[in-house]
């Protein structure tokens, strides 16, 4: 009898970022983005940073060092989930000086399809903010529809 897998997943808790410059990257997560410092774990120099129900860890990297190519980090990008109007987000990117380098496009993620914008944060780590709903209404046939209300079957 097969018994139910001891690991059982409710989410992501946290993800740990290292940074050069905490008061730089504190300013874009707290006054950019709007995320509250939540706790600072000083002899870490760790700066947890709260974003909805997890957080965002943020690690000071030691001095005279330098981090890897944002290419080579091993993480591609950290996908963020916003709500509100997305019209009124990239404003206020814009209004901060923040680049989108990608979007805005649907893509899908955990919640389903959403509008999404890649920025980057001070260091370079890449973030996606995505938007729970598609900004723009998919125009397909009815015959994509109906391939795409079912899930294949695995045969």
């Amino acid at each position: 009898m097969a018994g139910q897998h001891p690991l059982q997943f409710r989410g992501i808790d946290h993800v740990v970022l290292k940074v050069t410059n905490i008061e730089r990257t504190l300013h874009f997560y707290t006054e950019i983005l709007g995320l509250a410092l939540e706790r600072v774990i000083e002899d870490l120099q760790i700066y947890q940073l709260r974003c909805g129900r997890n957080l965002i860890d943020l690690q000071v990297a030691p001095a005279g060092t330098t981090l890897a190519p944002r290419e080579s980090r091993g993480i591609e990008h950290l996908c963020l989930m916003v709500q509100g109007d997305f019209a009124a987000v990239r404003a206020h990117l814009a209004a901060h000086q923040v680049p989108i380098v990608w979007g805005p496009l649907e893509l899908y993620g955990a919640t389903g399809f959403g509008t999404s914008v890649y920025i980057r944060d001070p260091d370079e780590h890449t973030i996606e903010l995505k938007a729970e709903y598609a900004e723009y209404p998919l125009r397909i046939s009815l015959k994509d529809a109906m391939a795409g209300s079912t899930r294949p079957t695995g045969d």
